[in-house]
């Protein structure tokens, strides 16, 4: 929005917020984006979910590492708090286990969650994307049905309807310039739907994302010539959404919208 102040003495230089005084204009892609806004959206989303990092349903944050591939996509089934790497001595007796931050803060109610030993989860990860490999002829039918899906309602039509609904108002806001404080309700309406339109914005990015998660778990899954034998911790970052513990399974939930139980 420009002119939300002018200049009331030219030779003192002195400025007052505009309070109705002189016109206002709101001006849209008058500069040139540092990076593209679909890029911009996604990384406001991730900013989110990894801002909201809460112990269950309760406001405790938590705070997030990414030093590992499974931190912060570990989860208790009990509590919902997150599930956090450590290192373990047990009656001298040294391993590397994973444990609900609710038993080990004790920051709350205490949480009957087992702890898991880190070459089982490894296990997990390993066993999961192999099951996948092995169903991959039902699967891949499966992704593609998403990916129809996902872009199945056009975004498009919808921008250009709030970019005409502000492109009314704008003009009204201008023949409305000279009269004090008439442009308040069109000013709010106009910032409505702006809001509006980035919303729309960022679930059009959100299911060009998807498409993009499941592109990527479709080539793998043809690239893949045999079942794996080695934990990675790439496959992790590029595949693995959510791995939700339980007493006696574990539910691995991909990128893609696919999740597969792995029993002990």
């Amino acid at each position: 929005m420009l002119q939300k102040t002018y200049t009331v003495d030219i030779l003192e230089k002195k400025r007052e917020s505009n309070k109705g005084q002189v016109p206002k204009y709101y001006v849209e892609n008058s500069h040139e984006g540092i990076i593209p806004k679909d890029i911009f959206l996604k990384v406001q989303e991730e900013i989110a979910r990894r801002a909201n990092l809460t112990k269950g349903t309760t406001l405790h944050k938590r705070i997030y590492s990414g030093r590992y591939a499974l931190s912060g996509i570990v989860f208790c089934s009990h509590c919902g708090d997150i599930y956090r790497r450590i290192k373990w001595n047990n009656r001298g007796c040294k391993s590397t286990v994973w444990r609900c931050v609710s038993r080990v803060e004790k920051d709350g109610p205490d949480c009957p969650a087992r702890t898991v030993h880190e070459d089982l989860l490894h296990k997990v990860v390993i066993e999961a994307i192999n099951e996948a490999f092995r169903e991959k002829k039902d699967i891949l039918p499966l992704l593609r049905e998403n990916i129809e899906s996902s872009l199945a309602e056009n975004a498009a039509d919808c921008i250009a309807a709030v970019d005409e609904q502000i492109k009314a108002l704008q003009h009204e806001l201008l023949a409305t310039a000279g009269i004090k404080n008439s442009g308040d309700e069109l000013g709010m309406e106009i910032r409505r739907l702006r809001d509006e339109k980035q919303a729309i914005q960022a679930e059009e990015a959100s299911r060009q994302d998807l498409k993009t998660r499941i592109d990527e778990m479709m080539a793998f899954l043809d690239g893949l010539s045999y079942e794996l034998t080695e934990y990675e911790e790439q496959y992790v970052r590029t595949l693995l959404e959510r791995i939700t513990v339980y007493d006696d399974h574990f539910i691995v939930e991909f990128k893609s919208g696919i999740e597969i139980q792995i029993d002990e």
